[in-house]
């Protein structure tokens, strides 16, 4: 699968490297992934990555901090399909397994519980999932977590600069 993937940070998370680090992993919990797992989230588009940023941080002070907004092409040739209705049958989950409230759940979610199996298994290198901040404002959107332990060659995840130059990439 070669796609251009989008993602939204605040500056702050990119001015703490020179030069910056634009793949940056923190291991902390997210939808896809729990505590420990190094993974960078991306979606397609800018429009879902937008709605993806504002839906992180919709009541918290730094709302108004400045963002920086990136592109990555990739290459990744083992993608878990959670958009796709064949793959959340073989898996026996469904939508609202893959939109719980992950922030709030007393253990961890089946999405994460998932994405620490791929990223155990090395048998993925992303997982591909339907966007919930795109869903709640009436739109479809796509969105990517990629393991970093997970892309090996041919995979590649690399971020443009100007004229297209690479600037970062994975493996």
């Amino acid at each position: 699968m070669r796609a251009q993937l989008t993602r939204l940070v605040p500056f702050k998370d990119l001015i703490g490297y020179n030069p910056p680090n634009w793949l940056y992993t923190s291991g902390k919990p997210n939808r896809c992934n729990p505590a420990g797992v190094n993974c960078v989230y991306f979606s397609e588009g800018k429009d879902v990555a937008q709605a993806e940023y504002e839906y992180m941080w919709q009541s918290l002070v730094g709302k108004h901090q400045p963002v920086t907004t990136y592109f990555a092409t990739v290459e990744l040739h083992r993608v878990l399909d959670l958009a796709d209705d064949t793959t959340l049958k073989a898996l026996n989950m469904d939508a609202k397994d893959l939109f719980k409230n992950w922030r709030r759940a007393n253990r961890l979610t089946l999405t994460q519980l998932l994405g620490q199996a791929v990223n155990e298994t090395g048998l993925f290198s992303a997982i591909r999932f339907p966007s919930k901040a795109s869903a709640m404002g009436g739109h479809a959107g796509i969105n990517f977590v990629i393991f970093r332990s997970c892309v090996r060659s041919p995979d590649v995840v690399r971020i443009l600069g100007p004229a297209n130059k690479p600037l970062q990439e994975w493996p």
